[in-house]
């Protein structure tokens, strides 16, 4: 129990002190699948529609401000005009990966199935291949062998988006599998506090 609450409590501290660029863009893919958009498409924005979400996040009109400049500097987003500035592809993808990030997929019990990570990423993708590891290491996923990842908890339908926003959909396979009655995974237990 005590396990659980410390967890609680990271994912808080981690969720109330997230930069005002990251806690803006989670507000905006909130916005976004309101509007039920196509996953790889842009968003166009009203100024006045970015402040009301600021707004409701308790942001500062400083923070707010520095946030939009923070986004703007990175590519997040691109200025159509006076009222109106294009939310971009780039930073879908960023705040997907910040909502799984966030995610706690460990609140549910073990279904005794191990979700692997199966990828064998070109070289010619390597910036897509080092977000995605760092992703999936930072999620809890432990590495078996060069490029396949073992855990106890996933969402693989995140997960699936996320591939498919970098295009690196057919270089990388989730599997869930349980171990035959042959094989022992002890060690994987005791790695993953499962005992």
């Amino acid at each position: 129990m005590a396990k659980k609450n410390s967890k609680n409590k990271k994912r808080m501290f981690v969720k109330k002190n997230l930069a005002a660029t990251g806690r803006l863009l989670l507000e905006f893919l909130e916005e976004m699948a309101n509007a039920t958009l196509e996953a790889s498409g842009a968003f166009l924005a009203s100024a006045g529609s970015a402040k009301i979400l600021a707004r409701n996040i308790y942001m500062s009109d400083r923070s707010y401000y520095s946030a939009m400049q923070n986004m703007k500097k990175r590519g997040y987003i691109k200025k159509i005009n006076e009222d109106q500035f294009l939310i971009t592809p780039k930073a879908i993808t960023k705040a997907r990966i910040l909502k799984v990030e966030m995610a706690d997929w460990e609140d549910k019990k073990w279904d005794g199935r191990w979700r692997i990570i199966a990828f064998d990423i070109p070289n010619t993708k390597n910036r897509e291949r080092g977000i995605f590891r760092s992703l999936i290491k930072r999620k809890g996923f432990v590495g078996l062998q060069k490029s396949v990842f073992i855990a106890p908890y996933a969402d693989f339908n995140e997960l699936a988006q996320i591939r498919s926003d970098l295009k690196i959909e057919k270089y990388v396979s989730f599997l869930i599998a349980e171990c035959s009655e042959t094989d022992d995974d002890k060690f994987l237990r005791k790695r993953f506090n499962l005992d």
